[in-house]
């Protein structure tokens, strides 16, 4: 069901602002309307926040990878009680961060100066040496390797030295020459690159370099290491970066509050069935107050929230991947969840896979504990695993093996499947399409009543319920040719004419034009095609359930009956064999279920998205979004 929600006003005193916000974030029952007045305070909050995170992506490769298994409990007062502890830690890491970083950058320059001393390693001349004089303009750089020649011929001195694709080039000519030559030194692809304030030869400096990248590659392994000290700090950062979060998010809401020096004022949604929760926390924290609560006017947005029965709530995991219904809809969830339930196992249709994802998605509730959308992802398929292994045994198989190979000699041998899809694909097929037509005549009731409930009985007759009667009168039809008497078939026939013409009549009723209303119905009557398409859908529950069981089988074939066939004959071979076999296929009949797995989710999901929502359902709400604490790394008590 759909939570009927409040608009809430609160006033109070600015001394006690802290303190209730704090109690709403711990109660997550007040979605914040913005005043558009608040003041900017999270600021510093946020800060703190970038400063933990970097600490952990940080220390995230030092640290070991975190295990299987629940995430920590903690209360508000304890994570926030980390940040400052947790905040020192920063600042040590941020120094050698800042180190690391510098001894990089100095590394890097040492590198660079390096490869562009090594050509003139056998220069002999110190560097400080080698400029123009007076009479001499004295210039050294690099030339290409295919302008070496060109630079010779221009008719000044040339000394070349290391390099590969550049040459390293002592380029010497009088002044009152390098006028006349300039060009062609230019030409040759010359670039002159000089030495600095660079003193001593140049393999004297490249021996100075290398032994001064030695000492900072050891000082950066030893603040490596300095660093990786820090990685048993990572869990505790974590905890104060979860703290941090859920007091950015407290300053954040204060900028939705419009305030003076003394008092402040919240608007908000909050759930009917927390109002009085509501009012008593505040009741702890201050009497001067006041509260208010009232109905959502016209046009507001209100936020959907829904609330449904333990064995349905997982089922909204389904819903809320399609879309939220809009407030004052209707919500599909518990309508759904039983076929939802039923299809899924027929689809998967394996007994072993079923027992194999029961217990999968259990183990999964146990031990790692999941909250929000994943706790409810992994309900949803310990209950398709359930309903798979009542399936398997009704319609499928049990590892790709049938039932009647399974129970030969006992008493049930010819009793399951109840219809064997491989045996039986007409049955198969015809259950399928039943089951379609039950639940798109049950989405169109619901449609109905809905038209009901707002006074529209034109709407529920004429756009709902006449495709009801069309649908079973079409069906009807055929009932000579199953041996039935042929009267239902005639009933039928006029069932369906007679709702065919209210659609064509009445179907354009918002249109004064006759023509124009004619026009409109024979336009709905249309839809008889979907509706023999929607059917159709239905038969993807056939096709999954059957590949599921052929599949099997053919694996089995391939491991058993072929493979381990040719192990037979040597004792020792055999033993091997079936190790071998057993292990093989194991795997691929795992690898199976989990392909088929996802297929049935998202078929299953796909038949209520389509067949079913679309005949009713109404979407686009938005969620409900509250003050709360959102943690990653620890669950808040």
């Amino acid at each position: 069901m759909i939570v009927p929600m409040k608009k809430l006003t609160l006033a109070a005193l600015l001394e006690h602002r802290e303190a209730i916000l704090q109690a709403l974030q711990s109660i997550c029952a007040v979605q914040l309307i913005s005043a558009g007045e608040g003041e900017q305070s999270s600021a510093a909050a946020e800060g703190r926040v970038q400063r933990l995170q970097s600490a952990e992506e940080l220390l995230k490769p030092y640290a070991r990878k975190a295990g299987f298994g629940p995430k920590p409990e903690a209360t508000r007062q304890e994570l926030e009680k980390d940040i400052q502890p947790a905040l020192e830690i920063c600042a040590e890491l941020e120094g050698l961060q800042r180190r690391i970083s510098q001894n990089s950058s100095d590394t890097e320059k040492r590198r660079l100066l390096l490869s562009s001393l090594l050509p003139w390693a056998d220069m002999t001349d110190p560097l400080e040496t080698v400029h123009s004089t007076a009479s001499l303009k004295v210039m050294t750089g690099t030339v290409p390797a295919d302008g070496v020649n060109s630079l010779m011929e221009t008719g000044a001195l040339v000394q070349l030295y290391g390099g590969e694709k550049e040459r390293a080039a002592l380029v010497i000519c009088r002044n009152d020459e390098y006028a006349g030559i300039a060009s062609s030194i230019r030409a040759s692809g010359f670039q002159e690159k000089g030495f600095g304030d660079i003193r001593g030869t140049a393999s004297e400096n490249i021996q100075r370099l290398r032994t001064e990248i030695e000492a900072l590659e050891a000082e950066k392994a030893q603040l490596e290491a300095q660093l990786a000290a820090f990685a048993p700090k990572r869990e505790e950062i974590c905890r104060a970066l979860d703290g941090a979060a859920i007091d950015r998010d407290r300053e954040q809401s204060k900028e939705a509050l419009a305030h003076t020096n003394t008092a402040f004022l919240l608007t908000g949604w909050v759930r009917e069935d927390m109002t009085e929760k509501v009012r008593q926390e505040i009741e702890k924290i201050t009497d001067v107050y006041y509260l208010g609560f009232e109905d959502p006017a016209e046009g507001d947005a209100v936020p959907t929230v829904l609330k449904n029965s333990r064995l349905i709530a997982p089922y909204e995991a389904v819903t809320n991947l399609y879309s939220l219904p809009a407030y004052g809809s209707i919500d599909g969830t518990p309508l759904m969840a039983p076929f939802y339930f039923i299809f899924f196992g027929m689809m998967l249709s394996d007994t072993v896979y079923g027992a194999v994802l029961a217990l999968g998605a259990w183990a999964f509730l146990k031990y790692l504990k999941p909250r929000g959308m994943m706790e409810n992802l992994a309900k949803v398929l310990l209950m398709g695993g359930i309903s798979t292994i009542f399936m398997g045994l009704l319609f499928g198989t049990f590892a790709g093996v049938s039932w009647p190979v399974i129970l030969k000699g006992t008493a049930l041998e010819n009793t399951f499947p109840i219809i064997d899809s491989s045996a039986n694909p007409i049955a198969m097929l015809a259950l399928c399409a039943a089951m379609g037509i039950i639940q798109m005549f049950y989405a169109v009731f619901i449609a109905a009543y809905s038209c009901i409930k707002q006074g529209d009985w034109a709407g529920a007759i004429v756009d709902n319920l006449s495709w009801v009667f069309i649908i079973t009168g079409l069906l009807l039809m055929a009932a000579p040719s199953l041996g039935l008497p042929a009267a239902l078939g005639t009933a039928g026939k006029w069932m369906a004419i007679g709702f065919a013409a209210v659609v064509l009549l009445f179907a354009g009723r918002s249109k004064k034009n006759v023509a124009g209303r004619l026009m409109s119905g024979a336009g709905k009557l249309y839809d008889v095609t979907s509706w023999l398409g929607d059917v159709l859908s239905y038969a993807r529950i056939f096709a999954l359930g059957l590949s599921t069981g052929v599949i099997g089988l053919v694996l089995n074939t391939l491991c058993w009956d072929m493979l381990f066939a040719s192990f037979k004959g040597n004792p020792v071979l055999m033993v091997v064999g079936f190790i071998i076999v057993t292990v093989l296929s194991v795997a691929l009949h795992a690898f199976m279920m989990a392909i088929s797995t996802l297929g049935c989710f998202v078929h299953s999901a796909r038949l209520q998205y389509v067949e079913f929502f679309g005949k009713f359902y109404e979407a686009g709400g938005k969620a409900f979004k509250p003050l709360r604490y959102e943690t990653k790394y620890v669950n808040v008590k």
